[in-house]
């Protein structure tokens, strides 16, 4: 029995030596020793769409293809195609809008609150992913305003691309609508439809 040793080649390399293989003979067997699932798949493909009949056993890590060739082939000219186990493409990056409600992170002592938030506005500009949106409300519009220690990170991440929405209201109500420094003034709906349209939305 002929063997046709097709291991560590690459598609559509045996399918065309067993092809060869079996194109040389009247008629007999011949072992076929892949190492792939694709290589597998693909000449027992082939040789079944010649009318040939195909066993396939597995030892260890290679498989082993016993073609019977009985006669001449029953089969139309095999076109060649190399079928390959998909690869999964790298998961899409979803919209992400980021939602600040406190000019402090957390509850408990407001120093590490400032800490913490000065950390997470700072990691959002290093981050590779960075939102699509951040959105301001309540006392966290006062890190968007002219005393604010958050001024510089926030405008370099709006230079980058994302868009900051400020609570008009909230503004108002904290007397400081005229000291936005960064951002643009927002409402209700549009924070809404921000917010429900994003993918993932989180929050410090």
């Amino acid at each position: 029995m002929n063997e046709v040793d097709c291991r560590g080649l690459n598609c559509p390399q045996p399918v065309l030596n067993a092809k060869q293989t079996l194109e040389n003979m009247e008629k007999g067997q011949i072992r076929v020793i892949v190492d792939n699932e694709a290589a597998r798949d693909n000449v027992t493909r082939f040789a079944k769409s010649q009318g040939f009949i195909v066993d396939v056993t597995q030892e260890e890590a290679d498989y082993i293809l016993t073609i019977d060739k009985t006669g001449p082939p029953s089969g139309p000219e095999p076109e060649i195609v190399c079928n390959v186990p998909s690869v999964s493409p790298e998961p899409e990056k979803l919209p992400l809008a980021v939602k600040i409600s406190n000019q402090f992170m957390g509850h408990g002592s407001e120093e590490l609150g400032r800490i913490l938030m000065k950390a997470f506005i700072k990691t959002l500009s290093d981050a590779t992913f960075k939102p699509k949106k951040l959105v301001f409300y309540n006392s966290g519009v006062h890190l968007t305003a002219e005393d604010s220690e958050h001024l510089e990170v926030l405008k370099d991440l709006e230079k980058s691309g994302v868009e900051i929405l400020v609570c008009g209201t909230c503004l108002d109500y904290y007397q400081i609508k005229g000291k936005l420094a960064v951002g643009r003034v927002s409402n209700m709906f549009e924070i809404i439809e921000t917010l429900s349209g994003a993918d993932r939305v989180i929050s410090p």
